[in-house]
């Protein structure tokens, strides 16, 4: 269901209009809503070229275009991910977060209320982006 191409993994993905980002956001909340064990899917990890990325930590999040424009902050986190099962890593990233995306009538928004959603969305920007947890992962970790 997940990719585990490493090498698939690690390629940018293009932008997306927002009718297709729509339609991709939705099958990528069908397939995660078939996971137990997963609270964050991008488009890239399922063999979609395209920036999308959802995240359902406390409310389903559909994000096209996203970036990250402004980040505040560090702290440590254990992450694991569906493209690789079983992998943990402790990584270093961002308490605060403001994301920028196509799809959204705000400018900006934040992610500084949930931890885990806020590393959530950096993780799924992370797949958009080409980078995968192993390359967040703090030395004593790689």
């Amino acid at each position: 269901m997940f990719t585990t191409n490493e090498k698939e993994l690690r390629k940018s993905c293009k932008p997306c209009d927002h009718r297709a980002g729509r339609l991709i956001g939705d099958r990528l909340l069908e397939m995660l809503s078939q996971t137990t064990d997963g609270v964050g899917l991008a488009a890239n990890q399922v063999g979609i070229d395209k920036r999308v990325c959802v995240v359902k930590v406390n409310k389903p999040i559909v994000l096209i275009n996203p970036k990250i424009v402004g980040k505040f902050g560090k702290s440590y986190f254990q992450e694991g991910c569906l493209s690789f099962p079983g992998k943990v890593v402790v990584t270093e990233r961002w308490t605060n977060i403001v994301v920028d995306a196509s799809n959204h009538p705000q400018m900006v928004f934040s992610f500084e209320k949930d931890p885990l959603e806020c590393v959530c969305v950096q993780h799924e920007i992370d797949h958009l982006n080409g980078v995968v947890m192993f390359d967040r992962a703090v030395d004593d970790w790689r």
